[in-house]
């Protein structure tokens, strides 16, 4: 290999590792679409479990979906935003101390550099100096490498929310469907549960081209966790809930 390719190799690695800090939108796919399929299907188990008209059922649904997209969409950019907050003022501060104190941060990136290899008294010397001289280089260096912050990360909050909102309807949308074309309850719930298996099934094939997990390990995971949230309230809503109400109710 010459020396142009290893070049051109070295910076393709290095340009696709700066993307993956961006795609956090790759979290809140997978986060709210599976959230929005589990919870929506879990809780019309509970409901046909206890015997809703269907009509009752869709209400539910619909209106479970709808609440719970709001609520994860506000809380996904509430929380981006009070991690940026949260880092900007970390930044603030490091920009601050190499202004007042810039011996101790010389002295803090000689011992960052010492940790990293077996650099000489003279090499550390020569490196902290280097990179002293460029305050912007000197600021970028410690947001990564004492505080672990990278600025490429850093989402809008609002896309965030959106993305969240989007996937959440995505994913409940899938288990509602059965039940405006079937008009029993048990064969939509049958129906629906297929769907919202094989649709999170897809989801744990499509995380593997980010996280390189076997494509039957990950499928199944999400099956797993969509069949404990189903099977749970279904029980219940068809066993334990009866019960309360009748003793409460007479």
């Amino acid at each position: 290999m010459d020396k142009e390719e290893v070049v051109r190799i070295a910076r393709q690695n290095l340009e696709k590792g700066e993307r993956w800090h961006k795609r956090i939108s790759v979290k809140e796919i997978v986060f709210g679409f599976n959230d929005g399929s589990i919870s929506t299907l879990a809780l019309l188990a509970a409901v046909t479990g206890g015997a809703l008209a269907r009509g009752q059922i869709l209400i539910a649904g619909f209106s479970g979906v709808v609440a719970g997209a709001v609520s994860m969409a506000i809380g996904a950019y509430i929380s981006s935003k009070s991690e940026i907050d949260y880092h900007h003022s970390e930044i603030d501060r490091e920009r601050k101390e190499i202004e007042e104190m810039p011996e101790v941060e010389a002295e803090e990136l000689r011992q960052i550099y010492e940790k990293k290899a077996d650099f000489t008294e003279e090499e550390l010397g020569a490196i902290t100096k280097r990179i002293m001289t460029d305050k912007k280089k000197l600021l970028d260096s410690m947001m990564k490498e004492e505080l672990g912050l990278f600025e490429e990360r850093f989402e809008h909050p609002a896309k965030v929310g959106v993305t969240m909102l989007i996937a959440f309807l995505a994913g409940g949308i899938i288990p509602l469907a059965p039940f405006l074309f079937i008009a029993a309850a048990y064969s939509s719930f049958l129906t629906a549960s297929v769907m919202t298996f094989a649709s999170l099934f897809a989801i744990g094939l499509w995380k593997t081209t980010f996280t390189n997990k076997h494509w039957l390990v990950s499928g199944g995971e999400m099956v797993v966790m969509g069949v404990l949230a189903a099977v749970i309230p279904y029980l219940i809503g068809d066993l334990i809930l009866p019960t309360i109400l009748s003793s409460i109710l007479g």
